[in-house]
């Protein structure tokens, strides 16, 4: 087989003629035509290569009738999926479960008549409050779905982290005065029992042997912690009518809610009652909040900026990036975000 390079003129060769002449020119235009679109394929290519390791990737697009700006490419802790609920209106039909991933991508709606979730410790199942008949278990996706509770009011659900219990808030008797309970039942929905005599938004301990949740005892109004298996009132980590607490990956801290100037802002605390910051302030709510597995993120709601929204931050309150827009919980001032990897 001829060589693809025999054409090509060598110095010091012996010119073949007029139409040897002109084929060889021939070859030669093409050959420098075809090295250019080369080269500027890969420049393209490179340019793209380069932008796409950038921080501002194209703008994502409204979700749920929302305006959602662009947003930062996920860290290099990966990115998180996060569960929470959307209200559109008082009927049971009109409130849902919805899933976004930590980069603002994903968003879906996932469980209808939903809110509450919270998500098994492998992320493959999710629990929810299904409204109005009770607690339901379902695949992580929303599917195979089967009730493990039947009551009308058991809200506020908390997975264990062996994974053997799910803890939640109970009032199966709806009447003022009448204590709202913290109780747990396994994920089959057998072995209901009472862990907190007057209590409500648990939240394990990294070991599963304490709960973490918000109660009054006497005039005390605040945040408590108590054994798993019951039997104790609780001793308070922090005051201020403090709520919805959430006890970090690593167990040395808490985050939870309190009014500050008339607004909730979020706060985080040494377990052992030391330590409070405050780490959000401003005319809007900050609520709901969430530890990200590896304990150096938060997310949580606010409705900073207009309208009720998913928000991240760093854990010392760093960094807040708006991910989801236009998602108004069903229990603003009581339900945390779900997170998992």
């Amino acid at each position: 087989m001829p060589s693809p390079f025999e054409d090509m003129p060598s110095v010091g060769k012996k010119k073949k003629g007029a139409a040897s002449s002109h084929s060889n020119r021939t070859a030669m235009l093409f050959g420098a035509l075809g090295c250019v679109l080369l080269l500027l394929c890969l420049a393209l290519a490179g340019t793209i290569w380069f932008l796409l390791q950038g921080k501002n990737p194209p703008s994502l697009p409204s979700l749920l009738g929302g305006n959602t700006p662009s947003l930062p490419f996920a860290s290099s802790s990966g990115v998180l999926r996060i569960a929470f609920s959307v209200e559109r209106g008082d009927r049971p039909e009109d409130k849902s479960v919805w899933f976004i991933k930590s980069d603002g991508s994903g968003a879906r709606q996932v469980i209808e008549r939903a809110s509450s979730p919270v998500f098994s410790p492998d992320g493959s199942k999710l629990a929810y409050y299904h409204w109005s008949d009770g607690i339901y278990v379902a695949n992580a996706d929303g599917s195979n779905p089967h009730k493990i509770l039947g009551e009308t009011n058991a809200k506020y659900l908390a997975w264990s982290h062996d994974g053997k219990w799910i803890a939640f808030a109970s009032q199966p008797i709806q009447k003022e005065g009448v204590n709202v309970n913290i109780d747990a039942i396994r994920p089959d929905g057998s072995d209901r029992r009472t862990i907190i005599v007057g209590g409500s938004q648990p939240s394990w301990s990294p070991d599963n042997k304490q709960i973490v949740f918000s109660t009054c005892r006497a005039a005390d109004c605040g945040i408590f912690k108590a054994s798993s298996l019951g039997g104790e009132s609780g001793t308070m980590v922090a005051g201020g009518l403090g709520a919805n607490p959430a006890w970090s990956p690593d167990g040395k801290r808490i985050v939870y809610q309190a009014e500050a100037d008339g607004v909730k802002q979020l706060f985080i605390i040494n377990s052992d009652g030391t330590g409070k910051k405050q780490l959000t302030t401003g005319n809007a709510h900050h609520v709901g909040a969430q530890w990200s597995p590896d304990g150096g993120t938060l997310i949580y709601r606010s409705p900073e900026g207009g309208s009720w929204g998913i928000w991240k931050m760093d854990a010392d309150g760093g960094n807040p990036v708006k991910v989801a827009n236009d998602v108004p919980a069903v229990d603003w001032a009581y339900e945390r975000v779900a997170v998992i990897k």
